[in-house]
């Protein structure tokens, strides 16, 4: 499975056919795609509405069925037993597109976990040139998600269209935490941090990603609610955080 080029408006703009005008057929959804010309100069062209298409499916975000392709339901999408992930459904109905882009990125990071690298890599070291990540990953892997130089390219284009990272004349630097990024660094410091009670302390895995990342606390606070819900972490005595892997195992954030 290969990371599309698919920008994230352009996914989006998908998914909101879709939810307007019911079930669609892959000629009526492409035909729809290549109307609102956002796949490229040629207005006739198909293979962009192809990658957005495929995209959307491999996020599971739509699905083909004997109506043509709609959006997954939460229902549906439960089953699959991971975390952190949405469901078409779920990304409508979002208070706004800039929640519709979380949730639509959280999706393509689960199927494609080198995003993740790509972003902590510019929030440690930005700002970073685009041709220091592709030398720093070129020809790697990460939880079997291989990289070159064009899903590099395009990785950098999602992170950038989420605000995720922020282009400067110096290179890109750190946006918008997404939280699948936030789980993943939780999940590497609390492993270095762990002691021989099974836990660490919340105030020192705060003060471990302040200096780190420099994240606000308001952030911490926000997304360490998040994993809560989602049963990642759970509270103990003393301000004590406990990481519950089984649960992580359902996010895909590490090898």
């Amino acid at each position: 499975m290969t990371l599309q080029y698919a920008r994230l408006f352009q996914l989006r703009a998908g998914i909101q056919l879709i939810a307007e005008s019911g079930p669609m057929s892959k000629e009526e959804l492409t035909e729809a795609l290549r109307q609102r010309k956002t796949i490229g100069a040629d207005e006739t062209a198909t293979e962009g509405a192809d990658d957005i298409i495929e995209q959307l499916r491999d996020a599971n975000l739509i699905k083909n069925s004997e109506e043509g392709y709609q959006l997954t339901s939460e229902e549906g999408f439960n089953d699959k037993g991971v975390v952190l992930t949405y469901s078409g459904e779920e990304v409508v109905g979002a208070e706004d597109q800039r929640a519709q882009a979380d949730r639509i990125l959280a999706n393509i990071m689960y199927q494609h976990p080198m995003l993740l690298v790509l972003s902590k890599f510019i929030y440690r070291k930005g700002p970073v040139k685009d041709y220091e990540v592709m030398r720093e990953f070129d020809g790697d892997a990460f939880i079997g998600d291989k990289m070159n130089q064009f899903t590099i390219d395009m990785g950098l284009d999602l992170l950038e269209d989420a605000d995720v990272i922020e282009p400067t004349d110096n290179g890109y630097i750190q946006g918008r935490w997404p939280v699948r990024l936030f789980a993943h660094v939780i999940y590497e410091e609390y492993s270095d941090l762990i002691g021989d009670g099974g836990s660490v302390r919340e105030p020192e895995l705060f003060e471990r990603l302040e200096t780190l990342y420099g994240i606000p606390r308001s952030t911490f606070d926000n997304y360490i609610t998040r994993l809560h819900t989602a049963g990642i972490v759970s509270e103990g005595s003393y301000k004590q955080l406990i990481l519950n892997e089984d649960v992580l195992e359902g996010a895909k954030i590490h090898e």
